[in-house]
């Protein structure tokens, strides 16, 4: 996360391999995105980029989307209790303060996790650095009440504000 901003125009020169090595974790354990959108270069902006990236989402068959969903973290979930979250979802998680939830949160997060995950099939994904632990809540309880084909677009636009910010991150 710490590591110096790169430049369009080095972007434009990447290799696929390299391509895929930088922005394969804009979109969370899927290279594929970023594979694929390689072919759209060369990009003149970042928000170019950005949407090449989030047109290979919206063009994928709906199993590629559910898929993409499922690789994402629950919130303040398992892969965080045992530490195996990737670097860009423990600096979101931490950023909106999941990792150190009292108690009786943590307990309510977990049941509101288990619930959604039950109902929908994969996890409920918020930008947790756009959001403060109160409305993470808010939104997670009212989301449930959301059909799937809701659940599964609202998940998406999600992904795609986690996907914009971690590119802001690595572009300059």
């Amino acid at each position: 996360m710490t590591s110096p901003a790169l430049t369009l125009d080095a972007v434009n020169r990447m290799s696929a391999a390299e391509f895929s090595a930088v922005f394969g974790k804009v979109y969370e354990h899927s290279p594929w995105i970023a594979e694929r959108a390689f072919a759209r270069r060369p990009f003149v902006s970042r928000l170019d980029l950005q949407m090449a990236l989030y047109a290979v989402v919206q063009g994928a068959s709906r199993d590629e989307q559910v898929t993409l969903l499922r690789s994402h973290p629950e919130l303040a979930g398992r892969e965080a209790q045992i530490g195996t979250l990737t670097d860009e979802s423990a600096h979101e998680q931490k950023s909106a303060g999941l990792d150190a939830l009292p108690p009786a949160e943590f307990a309510r997060l977990a049941e509101l996790n288990r619930a959604y995950r039950e109902k929908f099939g994969f996890p409920a994904i918020i930008a947790a650095r756009l959001n403060a632990r109160a409305a993470i809540f808010h939104a997670f309880e009212g989301r449930l009440h959301n059909d799937l084909e809701q659940e599964l677009q609202n998940n998406l636009a999600q992904v795609g504000e986690v996907a914009r910010l971690r590119l802001r991150d690595l572009l300059a």
